[in-house]
């Protein structure tokens, strides 16, 4: 989100587990070869005709039907749906266009691993990798304006997967997907970033978990859910009670994005927060996916488990 916002965070001594190149190169995802594998081959059935022949009765059976005047069924042809498009007239609360836990896990991919952060882009200094999370922003000094660790690829339907938690007294970070980086033309900074944003923490002390936000864009809350997602925040389990200086912090939240043609859900621990649907034809299907820390306060938002499914 823009400067309403007012979270934000700052990493102490941190080592970064970071190659030279590790930023911008690429993540070898393609949506256009998502299923790999196997060597399977189709296996001859029974009664099978060798592909000649069967073109030749093919061609046959073809003029046959033109000499008669065609073949008419007296129906109108059916005209196939996508799922968005077949799901108007339902109750949108029942209609899930993602995939199931099972097939999530067993085709989906992973878009970090844990170790360096190849396959994306961004300001270095503000983001950082410990005990296998990225960490964004800082809480040893305010965040002076928005940060963004962006993939280096594009992705347009697909099903996202991850954690997220903050830390400190900022309260406002976010999920950037179908988003792109400014260019010369766009009256935007160049550390920002366009597109739609899943949001995460608060704004003027308003939970805004699970909230869908047109970054830079249109500049305004696409959906709110209401009522709001409440995340609780605390101190550290090993604080002491009289540990006043420790951060605040939430515990992990599952979020779930599934885009698929101008249909967008969002869900937090299981429960969905938004079901849009984009009417506006000049806004882009396809862009790339931004882990946000807000300018603000100094805080963090910790991000893990990022897993990705391409969708047909």
């Amino acid at each position: 989100m823009k400067s309403t916002k007012t979270g934000q965070s700052a990493p102490q001594n941190c080592l970064t587990k970071l190659r030279q190149n590790a930023f911008g190169a690429g993540t070898g995802f393609s949506f256009g070869n998502r299923y790999l594998a196997s060597n399977w081959s189709p296996q001859k059935p029974a009664g099978w005709l060798p592909a000649r022949l069967t073109r030749a009765i093919g061609g046959l059976l073809a003029l046959a039907i033109l000499a008669t005047g065609g073949v008419s069924t007296g129906q109108t042809p059916e005209v196939k749906k996508f799922a968005w498009e077949e799901s108007l007239d339902q109750d949108p609360a029942s209609n899930d266009f993602g995939v199931g836990d099972r097939e999530f896990d067993l085709r989906s991919r992973s878009l970090f691993d844990g170790e360096i952060l190849a396959g994306f882009e961004g300001d270095a200094s503000w983001f950082r990798i410990e005990d296998g999370c990225i960490v964004a922003g800082r809480l040893d000094q305010p965040i002076p304006k928005n940060q963004f660790l962006a993939t280096t690829e594009k992705f347009d339907n697909f099903e996202l997967r991850l954690e997220v938690r903050m830390r400190g007294q900022g309260r406002n970070a976010g999920v950037q997907f179908r988003s792109r980086r400014p260019g010369s033309r766009d009256d935007v900074p160049a550390h920002e970033m366009i597109g739609y944003q899943a949001d995460v923490g608060e704004m003027q002390t308003r939970s805004i978990w699970g909230a869908l936000y047109d970054e830079s864009r249109r500049r305004r809350m696409l959906v709110l859910p209401e009522p709001p997602f409440d995340v609780p925040w605390t101190k550290p389990k090993n604080a002491d009670d009289d540990q006043t200086d420790a951060p605040e912090e939430t515990e992990w939240v599952k979020m779930r994005i599934v885009c698929y043609g101008p249909r967008i859900q969002i869900s937090l621990n299981g429960t969905r927060t938004v079901d849009y649907l984009e009417t506006d034809d000049n806004i882009p299907d396809v862009g790339v996916i931004g882990l946000q820390i807000h300018s603000g306060k100094p805080a963090e938002a910790w991000y893990r488990n990022l897993r990705i499914l391409g969708l047909d």
